[in-house]
């Protein structure tokens, strides 16, 4: 952890006592969320909150071994009280003695999920569901046993967009050396994805009805406004996916605004761009976890005149470094954190590791 910061601390830089959903997602594999979450647990637990911790995720974390690699992987701890989300499958993988609150009816590869509480602290292991609107059912439960909870979704690899779509109010982002060759490479990446999850808000009145109508009808991927926030077309596809051509086409003069919804990736701009997407355009983004886009992407878009824009603006907290190298080295701390520091204006900091399990033994987290 930065020494000159503690729990505490980071209860109040992040806002905990306000929030009632954060969302926890990494650039990559080994970005070190794992420990960041056990860091947000404790800080919970560092102030008295007359209200629970609700957990889940949208992969599967805490387990003693990656299940790719067969590596140590750092194990997740929960407090008595603590609400949490799971498959089946992972209860008895947990250490904590659970009180089985009632089964989801949602299901995952580890089996149906179950919400439990801790009756006692202990390691946990997390298997949540991977759809937004499943987790959104997992909150609505949560919020049955506890109104007050804190809800704190941890995302997984190449799943960013579960964390947003207005699903939770804040979220960290965790990035590490793993991930890049260089501190100026990762100084780089950490920049774009902070750029892109900060992205402004479409203003309220032209947001407004294009949510409604996106919550009615869940299969329209795209909309064209006019200059006024008037809604002059629409697709309506199974996925955005391979629907950029179709979507440049639809647009006329004086259109304004395309909401997208679903993943902006690399290919989605070359077809819209290729399409003859026009300059002046507002490309609008659900929010900033749904872009995926390369630097070179982003400077295409640019050099047409097109700006970025989202329905959903997120709350970005702060970043977390985890300075080890994918050979086991560590990278020097210092230097990475007045890397990264130099590009955003986001609070950067390292962490360290987390009181929490790897092989029995409270510090021995390797990510």
């Amino acid at each position: 952890m930065d020494r000159r910061l503690g729990q505490a601390d980071l209860f109040d830089l992040l806002g905990l006592e306000q929030l009632s959903s954060l969302a926890l997602i990494g650039l990559g594999k080994n970005a070190g969320k794992t420990s960041v979450l056990n860091h947000l647990i404790r800080a919970f637990h560092e102030k008295p909150q007359g209200r629970s911790l609700a957990l889940t995720s949208v992969g599967r974390d805490g387990e003693g071994r990656d299940l790719v690699t067969g590596g140590h992987k750092p194990r997740i701890f929960v407090h008595p009280g603590d609400l949490i989300a799971t498959g089946r499958q992972s209860i008895p993988s947990c250490d904590a003695v659970l009180e089985i609150l009632e089964l989801s009816g949602l299901h995952t590869a580890a089996g149906e999920v179950v919400l439990a509480r801790a009756v006692t602290g202990g390691l946990v292991e997390l298997a949540g569901p991977s759809l937004a609107s499943d987790l959104k059912v997992c909150e609505k439960l949560f919020r049955r046993h506890d109104p007050s909870c804190l809800f704190l979704v941890d995302g997984a690899l190449d799943r960013r967009s579960q964390a947003g779509g207005g699903l939770t109010q804040a979220l960290v982002l965790a990035a590490g050396m793993a991930n890049a060759d260089s501190m100026d490479q990762l100084a780089l990446q950490v920049e774009r994805q902070v750029l892109l999850l900060t992205l402004p808000a479409l203003d309220r009145e032209l947001a407004e009805p294009v949510r409604e109508l996106m919550d009615r009808r869940p299969k329209v991927r795209a909309l064209a406004l006019d200059g006024r926030g008037g809604i002059r077309s629409l697709l309506e596809a199974d996925s955005l996916a391979g629907c950029g051509g179709q979507a440049a086409e639809a647009l006329e003069e004086g259109d304004r605004f395309l909401v997208l919804r679903g993943a902006l990736t690399d290919r989605l701009i070359q077809d819209l761009l290729t399409n003859g997407l026009p300059g002046g355009l507002t490309l609008v983004a659900e929010d900033g976890t749904r872009l995926f886009l390369s630097q070179e992407s982003l400077d295409r878009l640019q050099g047409r005149g097109v700006q970025l824009a989202v329905l959903h603006r997120l709350a970005l907290g702060m970043v977390s470094l985890n300075p080890m190298r994918r050979d086991g080295s560590l990278a020097d701390s210092a230097a990475l954190l007045a890397a990264v520091r130099s590009r955003v204006k986001v609070p950067v900091l390292d962490l360290g590791p987390a009181p929490g399990f790897v092989t029995g033994q409270e510090g021995d987290e390797t990510c």
